[in-house]
């Protein structure tokens, strides 16, 4: 669910580096960056399609249920969402971490070094914790939709080890398509 109230009523300013967070390849960066590509060739036009239906959908003026939360099927804690603001310039994200688990997912700490990392390396800030990760995406005039949906694929896939064959969940209240908006299989909500 997309949060109210305060979480999204207070702007942060965007860390653009973090210290201390190394990215180390391993023997199968290779193998990580072909399902990575892979991943994000399967469901970018997905994303974009809905973020640019939002955004003509309009009214520009107010958030109100101007998002698109994307998520691994049958999970509570494996997604990010987005939403917009000032005038469809901006998008507030967050990617979950956890800390709202409730039943088996619960373990106070959910997410393992490697998710967090990946996490930061995307520009995602955790304030509290068992808070949500969040960070701003500058979308200009007019929107990029392909950053957005860089950084909510890759915050899936570098962060949940979501791959091309893993199902996905979309919910975007505003959004309108047609079915054959994009080719190939997924999953709707």
């Amino acid at each position: 669910m997309i949060p109210t109230g305060r979480a999204w009523n207070r702007v942060r300013p965007f860390a653009a580096a973090l210290p201390g967070i190394v990215h180390v390849p391993t023997s199968d960066a290779a193998s990580d960056a072909r399902g990575r590509a892979a991943f994000v060739a399967a469901h970018r036009c997905e994303v974009v399609a809905r973020l640019s239906s939002i955004h003509l959908r309009g009214p520009r003026s107010t958030s109100r249920d101007r998002f698109l939360t994307v998520s691994i099927v049958r999970t509570d804690q494996r997604y990010v969402q987005c939403i917009f603001f000032d005038m469809d310039t901006w998008m507030r994200c967050e990617a979950a971490s956890g800390g709202y688990a409730q039943g088996p997912e619960a373990s106070g700490d959910a997410l393992p070094d490697s998710a967090k990392a990946a996490l930061h390396r995307l520009g995602f800030v955790q304030f509290r914790r068992n808070e949500n990760y969040e960070r701003e995406i500058s979308l200009g005039t007019p929107p990029d939709f392909d950053a957005a949906a860089d950084v909510m694929i890759g915050a899936l896939s570098d962060a949940y080890d979501a791959r091309a064959h893993t199902p996905l969940e979309f919910h975007a209240p505003r959004a309108a398509l047609p079915r054959d908006a994009c080719p190939g299989p997924v999953s709707e909500n």
